[in-house]
């Protein structure tokens, strides 16, 4: 796990139409209409998150990864909305020295939250505790036999639209309890307020 970085580390990372270069057309696409339908779904004051502290967002993802692309314009549109709230986009397969295991798998998305002097805070994980939910429910029809993976993830991938905005609504909250959470830590640490 990372405990610090470097604001010149974190500024390789990408931007989102930097991140989308390195997909297929299909993939941009399928990026593109997820951040899109947020707009539709969603005013700007739901997106903000206000914050006495910067903290910089460090998204790992890929481009073909479903979570990635399910989660990620969520965190874009949060970014986009919130002052204090920096993020980057470093691509898994370029950068696989950050992914943590987490449960035995290179889970994606990760998002590492940094202090405003880049020191690590905290850490959101692949999905939202109603998508974990989902998924858990899905798998206990279908168990963990490879014969009928794509029949799982038909299903699951069927059932998450089905609930996508909620979905989508779990993650900016859950977003803005942990940066807020965030904000009061950095409230509290006197590194911020030595001169």
């Amino acid at each position: 796990m990372l405990e610090r970085i470097t604001g010149e580390f974190y500024q390789t990372g990408d931007t989102f139409d930097e991140f989308l270069q390195s997909g297929t057309e299909d993939e941009q696409e399928r990026f593109n209409l997820y951040y899109r339908r947020l707009e539709k779904k969603f005013s700007p004051e739901e997106f903000r998150i206000d914050l006495n502290y910067p903290v910089n967002l460090l998204v790992l993802a890929t481009t073909w990864c479903w979570d990635s692309k399910t989660n990620v314009p969520v965190f874009i549109r949060i970014a986009e909305h919130s002052p204090n709230v920096n993020l980057k986009i470093f691509n898994k397969d370029r950068y696989p020295f950050l992914v943590d295991k987490i449960n035995g798998g290179e889970k994606v998305p990760q998002v590492l939250i940094f202090s405003q002097d880049y020191q690590y805070l905290d850490r959101w994980v692949e999905r939202t505790t109603l998508g974990y939910q989902l998924y858990g429910d899905v798998r206990k029809e279908y168990g963990w036999d490879e014969s009928v993976a794509d029949e799982f993830l038909k299903d699951y991938r069927k059932k998450y639209l089905k609930q996508q905005k909620d979905l989508e609504k779990a993650l900016i909250q859950e977003t803005r309890t942990l940066l807020t959470r965030i904000d009061a830590i950095q409230a509290a640490t006197g590194r911020f307020f030595k001169k």
